[in-house]
């Protein structure tokens, strides 16, 4: 069985790959919508964390941007892929377990956090909003990236549509559709998915905004940062158009005492 989402031998292993087995979101047409929500809220003066940062995708944007940036991991090898991606005097990077619920020591104006909260174990993400929220200063904002467990089912509608639309052997018989539903989704109340056979959450919409607001985060802002049909379905249909396969993307602000 694979391991899970958050086993540091795991993601340790993907250093080298992620580009290819997880999707790099500021590699996609996602990219342009995250670094519009980010620059807001930059200025000279300010600092930012980007907490859960892998291989450092995000981190050359943000250090053009912000005084100080504060990469955070738990898993060292991505750690040294994010420092070989960006070795700007103004980045410094921290191993830290966000879910383990020490303490990071960290006050910023910005926090990202981009396909983070995505482990299984709802005490430990938890955990990592907690973790999350205390980075960040009275006031200060939060740009959260998380799978959307509404476009899951989207998918399936679609494909489900493709057939109806186009025959045999295009899309998903609602029988199959059942079935690969019922592979790929190991529990509907708890949002968890099998994404190349790994448990992980994702998130409706209004889940992740209560989550965040039970730890002082309050949201300002939520949109769609969608992704390409190919993502999803093999040869995708010239057709299938709006709406694409989607993330969320939350902005929220730090208040304290709410």
């Amino acid at each position: 069985m694979p391991p899970e989402p958050v086993d540091r031998d795991y993601w340790n292993s993907l250093a080298e790959t992620y580009g290819r087995d997880l999707l790099e979101i500021v590699h996609e047409a996602g990219a342009g919508v995250l670094r519009d929500e980010i620059a807001r809220f930059a200025a000279p003066e300010h600092r930012v964390a980007d907490l859960g940062c892998g291989p450092g995708s995000l981190l050359p944007f943000l250090s053009k941007h912000f005084r100080e940036v504060v990469a955070v991991d738990y898993a060292e090898e991505l750690l040294d892929a994010a420092r070989r991606r960006c070795g700007e005097r103004n980045v410094t990077f921290h191993r830290h377990d966000l879910s383990s619920g020490k303490e990071l020591r960290l006050e910023v104006e910005v926090a990202c956090c981009v396909n983070a909260l995505i482990d299984p174990d709802r005490r430990k993400r938890e955990m990592m909003v907690r973790t999350v929220a205390s980075s960040v200063a009275a006031g200060g904002t939060v740009v959260i990236i998380v799978p959307a467990l509404e476009s899951v089912f989207h998918v399936y509608h679609s494909l489900l549509r493709c057939r109806r639309r186009q025959g045999s052997p295009a899309g998903l018989t609602e029988k199959q559709a059942e079935r690969d539903l019922a592979a790929e989704v190991d529990s509907l109340a708890g949002g968890i998915v099998r994404v190349g056979g790994v448990p992980t959450k994702y998130w409706m919409r209004e889940e992740i905004a209560g989550a965040l607001e039970d730890h002082e985060l309050m949201v300002k802002r939520m949109r769609r940062v969608e992704y390409a049909w190919k993502e999803e379905i093999d040869d995708p249909p010239a057709w299938l158009l709006k709406p694409q396969p989607w993330d969320w993307l939350v902005v929220a602000q730090r208040v304290t005492g709410a």
